[in-house]
């Protein structure tokens, strides 16, 4: 496989254009994002017809290595693309991309945005041109005479210019309070990935080496496979690739349509993702057969798992623009839409014994929300970094449990094979 990476000064610069302009170019190719973003991986997951993987060493624990590379196997490609600016980690622990792609050994392409720039932006680059770099991509450049200024220090140093991207509104990828719409929302994305690619030359492959990577894949197959109902359209599709992979390896996964109204028929175990519920408040509280399945598969005990917006949807009611609207009702309280955004990373005390976790445990995960929820439903852990439900999370019923915070699967492998176990 030829891997390498994508990454940029700041945060806003094109890294997700380009990644999709690139992997537009290319066949048999897989990519990655680092950090725990879901929207950018499943715009690259679309143009790629492969499923992107996210690298994140919270998130993940020290299993992220051993993730990256089962997942890198069986490619001729890999695309990573990096998150916020290179050196940009914001915790105490370093999370930034140029730790990863330092400790993965990756190669990467410097995208700057020169919007606003011309002979400076040289001098701007040039602080984050290791010598694993391979060049740079010139984004949003005005006319050939301001990509000439822009380009001459970058030609007088020997700097490589793999790429240069013009300033259009036709290009760009349209954004929400959550970020950037999803690759099923933007109907022309592949044409845009198309169009950017042609702006990139695909020679500078021939400066990435040749690694062959091996899949690690060592969950154990549960002896009798579990029916595993994934919710999955607008209103839900924050899942991580590895959570994803790692329920492929233990059960027969199933997905189905809130919105629609789709019932799962027979789980062993139903997992609601985030997304964007209070987009489709309408079309989930008018699929009244589904919320009343839900809250009987609830109340019989078969495992279900609500992070975030999966968590909005078990509550009683959302509420949206001053109206409310029934949801599932496992759970009493209800959720409501905010100005205030909870964002970033979270570290979980489990304070008393849940279907996942036992009392004294630490648990690792991310949230991101514009909502607020108000239950009395008693809390199974507390938030030692992060927001959660003023300070707690982890709300129980029987053996669903709902959280803002987002986990990934594999990490917790053995805690939810115990739960996701076929009747």
């Amino acid at each position: 496989m030829k891997l390498f990476g994508i990454t940029a000064p700041s945060t806003g610069s094109g890294k997700t254009s380009i990644t999709l302009g690139i992997l537009s170019n290319l066949k048999n190719a897989t990519s990655f994002k680092i950090g725990p973003d879901y929207i950018d991986p499943m715009l690259s997951s679309s143009v790629s017809g492969n499923r992107t993987h996210n690298i994140d060493r919270w998130i993940q624990g020290r299993r992220f290595r051993r993730s990256f590379l089962s997942s890198a196997s069986g490619y001729d490609y890999g695309v990573v693309e990096g998150v916020m600016g290179f050196r940009d980690s914001g915790m105490d622990i370093d999370l930034s991309t140029h730790f990863y792609f330092k400790a993965l050994n990756i190669p990467y392409l410097l995208v700057i945005d020169v919007s606003r720039l011309a002979e400076s932006a040289y001098y701007m680059a040039s602080g984050f041109l290791g010598k694993n770099a391979l060049g740079v991509v010139i984004n949003n450049y005005y006319s050939e005479k301001h990509l000439q200024m822009v380009s001459k220090p970058f030609v007088d140093h020997g700097v490589r210019i793999i790429g240069a991207v013009p300033h259009s509104e036709t290009i760009s990828i349209p954004e929400r309070h959550l970020g950037l719409y999803l690759g099923s929302e933007v109907g022309d994305l592949h044409e845009k990935a198309r169009e950017i690619g042609k702006y990139v030359n695909m020679d500078f492959l021939e400066s990435v080496p040749d690694i062959v990577y091996h899949a690690d894949n060592t969950a154990d197959k549960i002896g009798k496979s579990s029916s595993i109902w994934i919710a999955r359209d607008n209103a839900f599709s924050f899942y991580y690739g590895s959570t994803i992979g790692f329920l492929e390896r233990i059960g027969k996964i199933n997905y189905f349509s809130p919105i629609r109204g789709e019932l799962p028929e027979d789980p062993d175990f139903v997992y609601f993702g985030g997304g964007y519920p209070e987009l489709y408040a309408g079309d989930l509280s008018g699929a009244s057969s589904l919320r009343s399945a839900i809250r009987n598969l609830s109340e019989s005990g078969i495992p279900i798992i609500g992070e975030c917006g999966g968590l909005m949807y078990l509550e009683s009611n959302l509420k949206v623009d001053g109206k409310s609207y029934p949801m599932a009702g496992v759970f009493p309280g209800s959720s409501e839409m905010s100005s205030r955004l909870t964002l970033g990373y979270t570290e979980l005390s489990v304070v008393k014994d849940n279907p996942l976790f036992n009392k004294g445990e630490s648990i690792y995960g991310h949230e991101y929300h514009y909502s607020n929820i108000t239950d009395d439903t008693p809390k199974t852990m507390k938030n030692i970094r992060g927001r959660g439900i003023e300070g707690m999370d982890g709300l129980v019923w029987h053996n669903t449990i709902g959280s803002y915070t987002h986990l990934d699967f594999e990490r917790y492998g053995k805690r939810i094979r115990k739960l996701v176990k076929p009747r």
